[in-house]
């Protein structure tokens, strides 16, 4: 498993470094394709934009609350003639997260502040995630969805993550793709980011102290409650601009949750 994500990641490695200003007819090209966020169970009438992004929040255990109204990317992939590019490969899609940080030893062109290691969280069997593949290939018209949760929105045991990071980028195959606010803005103007639960901790080598939610997540939700500034951003889960009741209840109700439980796998 491990030698073939690191091949996996070789793979983005080289491809991001010969990134061409165009490619070829059926290769993705990134200055045509892009990503958006969405939620809602109608993926033909969903949520974009701003309001989607109210969903993108995250349990360490992928449980209850956790990705609501399958919080998702539709990604859309076109070639440098602006065609849609069919039959791209859901395991070639991907939110990437490199799986650790610098500090416990782990590298590469994910998000490097993610924690979905066993190596440093055995005890709670948390799986090695560096991948979150899409749902399904590419359609017809080069869609394909990254349904966070698990394809469709129905929890995927093996998708649980801790902390957060300030860019998860997305990857097809092995080239970065930009993200949109909407479908109808401009490319660049949205980074993804899924706030978690498990906001405080686990980053540095130090075994079991990642990937679950305890006082250390809670109390600063406590201390923020009704700020609208500084360094918030991460304690409102809800992201309506305030920590407030909302925030504080869903971190309550999380607390003490890790990736053995309350649901395992």
């Amino acid at each position: 498993m491990k030698r073939r994500l690191w091949y996996r990641m070789l793979g983005s490695l080289v491809a991001l470094a010969a990134w061409p200003a165009s490619a070829p007819g059926g290769v993705p090209d990134p200055s045509n394709s892009y990503f958006v966020p969405q939620a809602g169970l109608d993926y033909g009438n969903p949520m974009e934009g701003n309001s989607a992004i109210t969903y993108f929040r995250m349990c360490p255990n992928n449980d209850g609350v956790s990705l609501p109204l399958a919080a998702r990317v539709m990604v859309v992939v076109k070639a440098s003639d602006g065609s849609p590019v069919p039959g791209v490969p859901a395991s070639d899609i991907c939110v990437l997260f490199n799986g650790g940080t610098a500090a416990q030893g782990f590298g590469g062109v994910g998000a490097d502040s993610v924690i979905a290691n066993f190596q440093f969280n055995t005890v709670a069997g948390c799986p090695d995630v560096q991948c979150i593949p899409a749902d399904a290939p590419t359609d017809a018209n080069g869609v394909a969805y990254i349904t966070f949760k698990g394809p469709g929105g129905i929890r995927d045991p093996g998708r649980k993550w801790g902390h957060y990071d300030s860019e998860l980028p997305v990857l097809v195959s092995g080239y970065k793709i930009p993200g949109r606010l909407t479908s109808n803005s401009s490319s660049g103007s949205y980074i993804l980011r899924i706030k978690n639960l498990d906001s405080v901790g686990g980053l540095l080598a130090m075994p079991n102290a990642g990937e679950r939610v305890t006082a250390l997540d809670v109390n600063p939700v406590i201390t923020n409650l009704g700020s609208s500034s500084g360094s918030i951003y991460w304690f409102d889960f809800d992201s309506d601009g305030v920590v407030g009741l909302p925030d504080y209840n869903m971190i309550t109700w999380h607390n003490n949750h890790r990736c053995d439980f309350p649901n395992f796998p």
